[in-house]
């Protein structure tokens, strides 16, 4: 028999014993579901941490008022940086004017706000009060236009850079909004620049932003926000320099004793990364052996409808020994069954893997990607487990005696 014939007697098996079927292939649709589902999304934010990075460049690090990262590592000590004083923009001059080791100081914050121009609106755009820096610390294309300069965050010009989308969005009939005014927290904004388009990366929508001089920003919102001040090593190689230089005109700006904590935290792109392959890899500790008990018992459900198979069809398989089929053929024939029947549970749980992190990253933050590996992941497993608990089934088929078989009701 060969391998086509033997998937389409399985196919034929698969119609016509519906709910067995189902049931049959429950285990191993539930057990590739899950880790489609998983990887997708974990795959997803992988490439989202990546990016961020990207975005930022891997010399550049922040020195901020509280770590949030330390909310997962270490409890106490993200508590005790709640007492920390907030970060002004006096904080980063002083590290600007002072440090050796760095391109660029810049200071940012941000808040979500509704943009109008005109008749429309946008809601809960980011807005962010930058500095000049911002170009040296981020990449930010421009379509249009110009990026904020010095000057804006001096004087506290009211002038703004769209993003792509709200550009889109307020002025939808004007090719070049740019000379235009938009109108952010009751205050009159003129549009100086249009950003590139950058799409959606791992959920984050890269297009729906506002910058604005940092201190125009201030006049909106207030300056009671700590600020992020971005720190761009002067070369790569002397990160840590720069990190060390930046943590000790902290220390004297905020006139701490030698052995007081520092009340600041220097955060870095590899703690980002290293948190994150932690969570990534406990993540997929715990799934193996949840997903493994789960396709053990597949195969286990498997097993036990191909020995009621091989019992259903005893006749069957007597006919054909009498006629002169070998050995080696009935048992082909049942493991090509077998695995069938595994491989189809299979595609259906990748396929409704990936819909379920589809849906998933549709009504959370969580980004969704396809990893092709994991595709390949499934498919191989359910064959190994097909091939695995289908042996026995086979075995005890090809062992049949013709003459018993045929006299078998």
């Amino acid at each position: 028999m060969n391998i086509l014939e033997g998937v389409r007697i399985a196919l034929d098996s698969l119609r016509g014993h519906k709910l067995r079927t189902f049931l049959t292939l429950l285990g191993n649709i539930v057990g590739t579901m899950s880790v489609i589902a998983v990887v997708s999304l974990i795959y997803g934010t992988d490439s989202y941490v990546s990016q961020v990075v990207l975005n930022e460049g891997t010399d550049v690090f922040t020195v901020s008022r509280i770590n949030e990262l330390q909310f997962l590592t270490d409890f106490d000590a993200f508590m005790e940086s709640l007492n920390n004083p907030r970060l002004t923009l006096d904080d980063r001059d002083y590290l600007r004017d002072r440090m050796t080791t760095a391109r660029a100081v810049g200071a940012m914050t941000s808040v979500g706000a509704d943009l109008r121009a005109g008749g429309r609106s946008f809601s809960g755009v980011r807005v962010r009060g930058v500095t000049s820096e911002i170009t040296l610390l981020e990449d930010i294309p421009l379509a249009l236009g110009r990026h904020l300069l010095e000057q804006d965050v001096r004087t506290a010009a009211q002038v703004v850079v769209l993003g792509s989308e709200v550009a889109a969005e307020l002025f939808p009939r004007r090719a070049d909004p740019v000379g235009k005014e938009v109108r952010i927290g009751g205050r009159h904004f003129k549009v100086v620049g249009v950003a590139q388009r950058r799409g959606t990366v791992g959920g984050e929508n890269r297009d729906q932003f506002a910058l604005t001089p940092l201190t125009a920003w201030s006049k909106v919102f207030g300056s009671r926000q700590s600020l992020s001040i971005k720190v761009a090593a002067a070369d790569l190689d002397r990160l840590q320099e720069a990190q060390d230089e930046a943590t000790f005109l902290m220390r004297m700006r905020h006139r701490l004793r030698p052995l007081a904590r520092d009340d600041f935290v220097i955060k870095t792109s590899d703690q980002l990364l290293n948190i994150w392959s932690g969570i990534s890899s406990a993540i997929y500790q715990a799934l193996v052996p949840l997903v493994g008990i789960s396709l053990v018992v597949g195969g286990i459900v498997l097993m036990n409808i191909m020995l009621v198979s091989v019992t259903e069809r005893t006749r069957e398989v007597g006919v054909r020994k009498a006629l002169g089929a070998p050995r080696r053929a009935i048992l082909w024939q049942f493991m090509v069954e077998a695995v069938t029947l595994s491989v189809v549970g299979g595609i259906i749980g990748i396929l409704t893997g990936f819909f379920l992190a589809w849906v998933i990253s549709l009504a959370s933050p969580l980004p969704f990607a396809l990893a092709g590996w994991s595709v390949l992941l499934g498919l191989g497993t359910t064959f190994l487990i097909g091939a695995g608990f289908g042996t026995y089934p086979a075995w005890k088929a090809a062992g049949l005696d013709p003459v018993d078989a045929l006299r078998y009701e």
